[in-house]
């Protein structure tokens, strides 16, 4: 991985415009471009004053609060999109990235990116019409965690990964008979989060079966992959508040690595100590440098590396975007094609019953 630069480090910059001005791009968007080759030209809201607040507080040198306005006026490189959902709970996405990719422009946009496949599907296919390229930051994709466990599972001595076991606390509504699906499901859109982590480790999921207690919304799910490995996602939305949110475990050839609460990465491999079965003295391995390995990030020291925006991957979903544009290139984590095969798993849990199996086509 490559050292951080900073912001006027960069003598060549993208020109971008922001659309956008919520809390969440507030703490964990716009700071990130302190670290990466990015220069705020724009900002764009439907509140003029908070747009304002905005471009005067990141440095932009104009607000709008319409869009296509911003884009017909201002030179740009590329765009970047932070939305709310809208009344029904479903991301507003599908009806604002077609306009950017016909105007002739890039994207960085946040998840979930749609509500169904179809409106997933035809933003995909508008991506290759235009031959633009769009980044969903589906930030698992770029977690410190997840980028060491991913080089780890590649490695010759880890193996073909055999099988994953994750979970994630999300609530599943029960199934609608007279709808013939589930309603009000605008939070559990974050199945995106577990299972792009999944999904980057693992690869594309090729078959699906759940089984559900409610009222809780618990969910257990067995998944099938391409590659021919097999896994396991709990959703236990009645989980403590106080406990670590996620955690994960990819077991290989005698080797199995360990997410845990996102920051803490285990590699475990090595034998223990020999000896004969009930007579082994100890039980650190005979070569103490073939035996696990822990990494975990302190606190204590001031560096980038500690920060909330490196920790959860959000300046590095910033670099690779931009990184891309500027270079000509289309980028290679958290593409829209990702995101599709995520709306799939987010389509299978939303339109049938547990208890049977189902193709992620």
């Amino acid at each position: 991985m490559e050292p951080i630069k900073f912001n006027y480090e960069y003598s060549n910059k993208l020109r971008i415009g922001f659309i956008g001005c919520g809390a969440h791009a507030y703490r964990n968007v716009y700071p990130t471009f302190d670290y990466a080759p990015i220069d705020l030209v724009a900002v764009c809201d439907l509140n003029q004053e908070r747009a304002d607040l905005y471009k005067n507080r990141f440095g932009a040198k104009s607000a709008y609060t319409d869009y296509m306005e911003m884009i017909k006026k201002e030179d740009l490189d590329a765009i970047f999109i932070v939305l709310n959902f809208d009344k029904n709970g479903h991301p507003i996405y599908p009806k604002i990235v077609p306009d950017i990719l016909k105007a002739g422009l890039p994207v960085w946009m946040e998840k979930p990116l749609a509500y169904t496949t179809k409106e997933a599907e035809e933003l995909q296919e508008l991506e290759a019409k235009t031959g633009q390229t769009v980044l969903v930051s589906n930030k698992r994709y770029f977690y410190p965690t997840f980028v060491k466990a991913k080089q780890i599972l590649e490695s010759s001595s880890f193996g073909e990964a055999a099988s994953v076991t994750g979970r994630y606390p999300l609530t599943l509504t029960p199934f609608d008979e007279k709808l013939g699906e589930r309603t009000g499901l605008h939070w559990f859109l974050d199945i995106c989060h577990p299972m792009s982590g999944i999904h980057y480790l693992m690869g594309d999921v090729k078959e699906m079966m759940f089984i559900e207690h409610q009222p809780s919304g618990n969910v257990q799910t067995l998944l099938k992959f391409k590659s021919g490995a097999i896994g396991n996602l709990e959703l236990p939305s009645t989980q403590a508040d106080t406990s670590p949110l996620e955690r994960y475990e990819v077991i290989g050839n005698k080797e199995n690595v360990v997410i845990d609460n996102a920051i803490r990465l285990a590699y475990y491999r090595g034998s223990k100590g020999s000896g004969e079965y009930g007579k082994a003295p100890h039980y650190i391995g005979d070569n103490p440098l073939e035996g696990p390995v822990h990494w975990e990030p302190e606190f204590s020291l001031g560096q980038l590396y500690n920060k909330n925006l490196f920790l959860q991957g959000m300046v590095q979903s910033v670099n690779h975007f931009a990184h891309a544009v500027l270079n000509d290139r289309k980028v290679e984590r958290a593409t829209l094609s990702d995101a599709v095969h995520l709306t799939k798993i987010f389509d299978a849990y939303k339109n049938n019953r547990s208890g049977n199996w189902i193709t992620i086509e």
